[in-house]
Formats: structure tokens, C-alpha cells, sequence
């Protein structure tokens, strides 16, 4: 109940990268988390209580999260990015902090079972996003496509209708990105955050 609740509990201005790092981290964790249990629960049905309490299972839902996680905080950053490019952030500093700030969270975290490598491919993709994004505002509803169906083949089971279950944990991840996306345009105070970005530059 805590957790639900915090959701919905005002959130401090974001003056500084290191409160946007953690803010992007928290809201990433929650929603990939949310998203995949939640999921996992309504499609089991009855059977969500003996799954749940099935190591092996949880094991594997663990995948799902972590790689939600990873994905979420991607589109997340990317959401940053353009508002702060839209605020005339200088571009290519503004790509290497974001870039930075992406490894910075995923490095903060001890490595999932389930990965042989580190995340330094998801990293370089991630910079690669920066790079090549085009001017103009974020899409969190085709970010969301995109990451719930790549989600949705880690999944610990076979969900019923592939097809429809694909689009509904789609669905779940964009309702969460475009809420976060809206909560972000109010919580960014730009100008210290552009003098932190260029104060950077080497």
C-alpha cells in the first residue's frame, strides 16, 4: 500500500542531474515492476498465488523485470532528453550527461543472474538514441510499443492470446510513460540544470 501510495505523493523540483538520475531510477523500478507483476497476476488468474510463491518462477519473472527496468530507464532518459533539448540544452553535451547518467544507474546495481555481459551494449544503444533522435518532443506511446513487446518475450509463460496480451502490457507500460512524461515537464527546473550540463563540457 506504501508503495502504490508514493506514487501519488508530491514530487520534488529537479534541480540537478543527480536528482534527475534518481528520480528517473525510481520511476523506472516502478513502473517496470508494476507493469510486469501486474501483468503476470491478471493473466494468470487463480494461479498467480502458486506461481508467485514458485522460486523458479520468480527466478524468471526477475528477467522480465530487470530487462523492463533497463528499457523503461532508456525511454525515460530519452523523455529528459527532449525536453531539456527543447530548453536549449547544448545537444552534444546534453547526449554524453544523459549517456552518462544511464550507465551511472545501471552500474549502481550488482549484475541479474540472468546476464552473462554487463550492460555495456544496452549503454552504447542507449547512446546511440541520444545521437540520432530527432528534434522536436518525445513519443512515449511508441517508446512504450516498443519496450512492452520486447518485455513481453521475457515473460515466464505463455500468455492465452499472444496478439492481445502483447498490446495490453504494451498499454501498460505507455499509460506509465506518458504520466511520467507529463510529472517530468512541471518537476524540471531547467536553468541550473543547463549550468550543471555545460559546466561539464571538458
Amino acid at each position: 500500500m506504501l508503495s502504490f501510495l508514493k506514487s501519488f505523493l508530491p514530487k520534488a523540483k529537479v534541480r540537478s542531474l543527480a536528482a534527475l538520475q534518481q528520480l528517473l531510477e525510481d520511476e523506472a523500478s516502478y513502473l517496470a515492476q508494476r507493469s510486469v507483476i501486474d501483468f503476470a497476476r491478471n493473466e494468470l488468474g487463480s494461479l498467480s498465488a502458486q506461481a508467485f510463491d514458485d522460486p523458479r518462477f520468480q527466478a524468471k519473472l526477475a528477467v522480465s523485470r530487470w530487462e523492463g527496468f533497463a528499457l523503461t530507464l532508456a525511454d525515460m532518459v530519452v523523455l529528459a532528453h527532449a525536453l531539456l533539448q527543447d530548453a536549449a540544452v547544448p545537444r552534444i553535451r546534453l547526449d554524453a550527461c544523459l549517456g552518462d547518467l544511464y550507465a551511472a544507474v545501471l552500474a549502481g546495481h550488482p549484475r541479474p543472474e540472468h546476464r552473462s555481459q554487463d550492460w555495456d551494449a544496452d549503454v552504447a544503444m542507449l547512446r546511440a538514441r541520444l545521437a540520432t533522435r530527432p528534434d522536436g518532443p518525445g513519443r512515449p506511446q511508441a517508446y512504450a510499443e516498443a519496450t512492452g513487446g520486447a518485455v513481453f518475450e521475457t515473460l515466464p509463460f505463455a500468455p492465452r492470446d499472444p496478439v492481445e496480451n502483447r498490446m495490453v502490457l504494451a498499454n501498460a507500460f505507455a499509460f506509465g510513460l506518458i504520466s511520467f512524461n507529463d510529472r517530468l515537464r512541471r518537476l524540471l527546473v531547467v536553468a541550473p540544470l543547463r549550468e550543471e550540463i555545460v559546466g561539464k563540457a571538458p
